[in-house]
This record gives C-alpha cells, sequence and structure tokens, in this order.
C-alpha cells in the first residue's frame, strides 16, 4: 500500500499588493492581510476579520477563545473554526490550550517567523532538486 502523503505544516499565499501611502496601523494591517491573501475580490475576507480581531486582543493582553471571538464578530462557531484552523495553517496565529493568538508577540517577528519556514522548505526543495539533478545526470549548476 502506498504511503499517504502528510498534510502540509501550513499554506499560505503571498501576493504583490502596493502598500497604502499613509502610515495608519489600519490601513498598513490591511494591506498584510491583502498581501497574505486575505482578501476576495468582493472585499475584506472573514479570515482577516478573524485574523484582525485577534491582533487587536493580544495587543490590550487580552485572550480570546472561539466562543469569545463567534460571538464578537456575529459568526457562527463552526464558520469560525475553519478561519481558525486556515489561520494556524498560514502560520499566523497558534492555539495555546483554549486560546487563539498571533505566532508571536509582534506582528514583525510572526512574518519574520513565516519568512523562516519558507526559506527552510525552499532549502529542502533545492537539496532535493539537486539530488534529482544528479540521478539524471544533468550538469551541476553552481551558485551565481
Amino acid at each position: 500500500m502506498a504511503e499517504q502523503p502528510r498534510k502540509a505544516a501550513f499554506k499560505i499565499v503571498v501576493r504583490h499588493v502596493e502598500r497604502p501611502f499613509s502610515n495608519e496601523p489600519a490601513e498598513e494591517l490591511e494591506w498584510i492581510c491583502r498581501t497574505l491573501g486575505f482578501f476576495d475580490s468582493d472585499g475584506e475576507s472573514p479570515a482577516s476579520v478573524v485574523f484582525k480581531e485577534i491582533v487587536r486582543a493580544n495587543e490590550s493582553g487580552e485572550g480570546l477563545t472561539s466562543t469569545a471571538l463567534a460571538r464578537r464578530l456575529d459568526m457562527s462557531r463552526g464558520a469560525l473554526i475553519n478561519h481558525l484552523n486556515n489561520l494556524m495553517r498560514s502560520g499566523l496565529i497558534v492555539r495555546e490550550g483554549r486560546y487563539y493568538e498571533p505566532r508571536s508577540r509582534s506582528l514583525f517577528r510572526t512574518i519574520e517567523e513565516i519568512e523562516e519556514d519558507v526559506e527552510r522548505i525552499f532549502a529542502k526543495m533545492k537539496r532535493t532538486a539537486r539530488l534529482i539533478d544528479q540521478d539524471l545526470g544533468l550538469p551541476e549548476t553552481r551558485n551565481e
């Protein structure tokens, strides 16, 4: 029997979106959410609303459960859990006991940690690609 592939540890979408001209924190957080694909063409996605609420609560030292988030955002708990799972897969939030919070104490560090995750994945893919190239007898390419 063939081994089943493991589920991805995280999934993230990165889009090129122009940064706003203002230095308003709300607009810049919206830009980060837009860059990470949390907006549909019709406007703000529910996942970005959830993420923003978790960030705001964290900034004020407040822990939020899924029940509290669902009530605060007037969202069904089932829909909210789906968004929370997607945000956890993206690496933006973590669950600590019953509470959901940003992955790190600062949004800057969260983005840095995601970048480090992506760099590790690409390093593994490059090592594997090099082995495949060797197995296929392709010439080794040098880093320039």
